[in-house]
């Protein structure tokens, strides 16, 4: 265990040189507020930098996606600062140039956020723009044109990507054909058949009032936030409310093994299962299971193992990727390696008796001590920055994890006790659930999992 004390050192010290730039509490107080105009906001407050951060987060990502227009979502998202009210794309730019000021929209497969960062002495006009944006985008045919362009290439580059590839196959191969198996990025066929009316449709549909969350971080009062946020977005459409109650489980289907043919010299594999949301009772253990087990390459025992010891992969890493709680809530747990192609069955092995040692053995006190201290001692480096609070408070929100969730998440974590690790072990890694995606060429589709099935 020399290497992740050695490792864990360094990170001590990284985290007491970074504690200078921390806010002056790590569990800073959030303020509700809701605007004259009924706008709910949470805030945050920090005048350590003269900057205001806000996130929109409307519920309308790929989840929610008609049968047929998968990427819509992104491709409305990608649109929203590319030309509203009367500036077209360039202007619009010029006018955020001007002013310093940062805007930009993505998408999810929940959610389509716009975010916005703008100096504090410019923060009137730079709301202006962001209300333009989520209120009057233009979709004129030169940017549509020029983003679906753009989102072809991504889809071309990533079938040429093995990980990318690897990736875009995990949720369909997971999920089956329900609303969890889009990925958001679309195909060629439904990105060249979306029109200025789909994401018109979507725009005025999904980016409402009700369905909207929130979250601003920085130098603003919440008096001037709530004049601020009336006159951006109190035009938005009221909207029915929320989206989310229509949506299925967030269940894994049945095991299966997908492989892709890539002329490329090393096999990309992923095991993808089953995982745990937020919400469950297990979840605090899983995550210190996790670093035990796969959480850090230079420090996990998948990583020690499979890396160092035996020098097959240079990445490999455990995830659990919560997604919805209450009814519909789960999400998955994946594995992921990249291996040379004829060493993929013996990287399967070694992980293969990785699991069966934390299932069926209780993991070292000192691997418990240091997983646990890690997370709890690190947590506020996920706090350290106005981008990184906006993210956290925007989870959240959207999650509703509660105001008081900065406080109870390292407390949850010192709760965990020794016996719980080899307890959600049992409970979470089991291989027969497990799907295996392969992509690679000659001895790597050969992979067979659970390790010797003929």
């Amino acid at each position: 265990m020399r290497l992740p004390k050695f490792i864990r050192m360094m990170w001590l010290v990284t985290l007491m040189i970074g504690s200078y730039a921390m806010p002056s509490s790590a569990t800073p107080a959030i303020q509700t507020l809701t605007t004259p105009g009924g706008i709910k906001a949470w805030l945050l407050h920090s005048d350590t930098l003269p900057m205001v951060s806000i996130d929109l987060s409307f519920r309308a990502g790929a989840a929610f996606e008609p049968k047929g227009k998968e990427g819509l979502a992104q491709f409305t998202a990608s649109l929203l600062d590319e030309g509203a009210g009367p500036y077209d794309a360039t202007a619009f730019k010029t006018e955020l140039e001007a002013i310093g000021a940062r805007l930009s929209a993505s998408a999810d497969g929940l959610d389509i956020s716009v975010h916005l960062t703008t100096l504090t002495e410019h923060k009137t006009r730079a709301f202006e723009l962001l209300g333009l944006a989520v209120r009057e985008p233009r979709f004129e045919a030169e940017a549509v044109e020029r983003i679906r362009s753009q989102l072809l290439a991504n889809i071309k580059r990533a079938e040429e990507d093995p990980a990318a590839l690897a990736s875009r196959m995990l949720r369909p191969t997971l999920f089956g054909t329900s609303a969890w198996a889009n990925d958001g990025d679309g195909t060629p066929e439904t990105l060249k058949a979306m029109t200025v009316k789909d994401m018109q449709g979507w725009h005025l549909a999904n980016l409402t009032r009700e369905n909207m969350i929130v979250t601003v971080v920085g130098d603003v009062t919440a008096a001037e936030l709530a004049t601020l946020l009336d006159d951006a977005v109190l035009r938005l459409p009221k909207g029915a409310g929320r989206r989310g109650a229509e949506l299925p489980p967030v269940k894994v289907g049945a095991p299966q093994t997908v492989t892709r043919t890539l002329p490329v010299p090393q096999g990309t594999v992923m095991l993808g299962w089953q995982g745990v949301p937020r919400d469950d009772k297990d979840y605090p253990a899983l995550v210190v299971m996790n670093e035990i087990f796969g959480g850090g390459v230079l420090t996990s025992r998948l990583g020690l193992d499979v890396r160092e010891k035996h020098g097959l992969v240079y990445d490999i890493r455990a995830t659990n990727r919560p997604m919805l709680q209450g009814q519909q809530g789960g999400g998955f747990y994946v594995i992921n390696l990249a291996t040379d192609a004829k060493k993929v069955h013996k990287a399967l092995s070694l992980v293969a008796e990785n699991i069966a040692k934390m299932r069926d053995e209780p993991v070292t006190e000192e691997e418990f001590a240091d997983a646990q201290s890690y997370l709890i001692g690190s947590f506020p480096l996920r706090l350290d920055s106005n981008g990184k609070l906006l993210g956290m408070l925007s989870l959240m929100q959207s999650e509703n994890l509660g105001l008081d969730y900065l406080q109870r998440w390292p407390e949850r974590l010192a709760a965990v006790k020794f016996e719980d690790i080899q307890r959600v072990a049992k409970r979470v890694l089991t291989p027969e659930t497990m799907s295996l995606i392969v992509v690679g060429q000659n001895e790597a589709l050969e992979a067979k999992w659970p390790v010797g099935v003929k």
